[in-house]
């Protein structure tokens, strides 16, 4: 066999079997509704999902746990369940402006992955 290739094949054999925990993990928000009246003057409970966040990678099973780091900007707003330390977290928004809602995601060796969406107002 050639030199370089078993080379290649003992790089592989070893990528394969590493138990390193390298890789972010993949933040993911889901949230219900989608879109509030524009003037709502926080009487819609939105909640903010971010349990479908891990990491298929290092956790496929998902069996490690992860912290929890929401941060919302653009318009007022009041939390009415959860903490900004939970995976879900229900609130209501003045609706003047629409909100950016940013989670960020952190593994047990310190990575973390961050999803962003904005919060829509319609028109009523």
């Amino acid at each position: 066999m050639r030199p370089w290739l078993l080379l290649a094949l003992a790089f592989a054999a070893g990528a394969c079997t590493s138990e390193s925990n390298d890789h972010a993990p993949i933040a993911r928000i889901d949230v219900t509704p989608g879109a509030i009246p524009e003037h709502d003057d926080f009487q819609t409970d939105v909640v903010l999902d971010g349990t479908r966040s891990g990491d298929p990678i290092d956790d496929p099973d998902g069996g490690l746990p992860l912290a929890y780091t929401w941060d919302i900007s653009g318009d007022d707003m009041r939390v009415q369940q959860g903490t900004f330390a939970s995976s879900r977290l229900t609130v209501r928004f003045q609706g003047l402006r629409p909100a950016t809602i940013r989670l960020t995601v952190t593994d047990t060796t310190g990575l973390s992955g961050t999803a962003r969406v904005q919060m829509r107002l319609t028109i009523m």
